[in-house]
């Protein structure tokens, strides 16, 4: 009898609230909230910089995504612009997030153009070798050493930047690459995903 009783409770009380779930998660007719969208990612893209910052030892990680910055005149054409959406930083590190917003794509084109035939830039130490046109965030911020990889979304188009910086100087080996290539790959799936859902 007891069996019965909490068996019809269960049923009467938990029934409604699967049927409610069910319906919520398996209806695509209902419109997903843009901000819990934005906030479910926004959290999975700081877990892995997080972990980036951590596993690399590193002083400063960061995204900058591509957007468009407004239209030219007279021709309206979109100007191609970037900003730094995500930051992570070790302690006591400026950040650089506020200085590079809505920057033109053109400020950097030795940077952009080699991100965007070799997917990757390596500046060991700004003192030596190539810099890209990339003191601008070495000397303000105190940064010796930074290193760059293209995001590419899942059709291979090149969306933003990923950005490991040392406020000593530090030379990746041949596993930072392999791990930070990975998370890369990562980090550009979610994006993709993101970028790419339907409204």
């Amino acid at each position: 009898m007891l069996t019965t009783v909490l068996v019809a409770l269960i049923t009467a009380v938990f029934g409604p609230i699967a049927v409610a779930w069910a319906k919520k998660k398996f209806d695509s007719s209902i419109p997903v909230n843009p901000v819990d969208e934005a906030i479910e990612m926004n959290s999975l893209i700081d877990e892995q910089l997080e972990t980036l910052l951590e596993e690399m030892e590193a002083d400063r990680v960061w995204i900058a995504q591509f957007h468009n910055g407004g239209h030219f005149y007279p021709t309206g054409k979109s100007i191609q612009k970037f900003s730094v959406f995500y930051e992570k930083l070790g302690f006591d590190v400026k950040s650089i997030q506020h200085t590079f917003q809505n920057i033109p794509v053109s400020l950097f084109p030795k940077a952009m153009a080699e991100l965007y035939k070799e997917g990757e830039i390596t500046i060991p130490t700004f003192e030596e070798g190539k810099n890209y046109d990339l003191e601008s965030f070495s000397r303000p911020f105190g940064t010796k050493s930074i290193y760059m990889i293209a995001l590419s979304d899942l059709h291979d188009r090149f969306i933003g930047v990923l950005a490991i910086s040392y406020n000593n100087e530090y030379k990746f080996t041949k596993e930072d690459w392999i791990f930070i290539r990975q998370k890369a790959g990562v980090i550009g799936t979610l994006l993709d995903d993101y970028l790419n859902k339907k409204k």
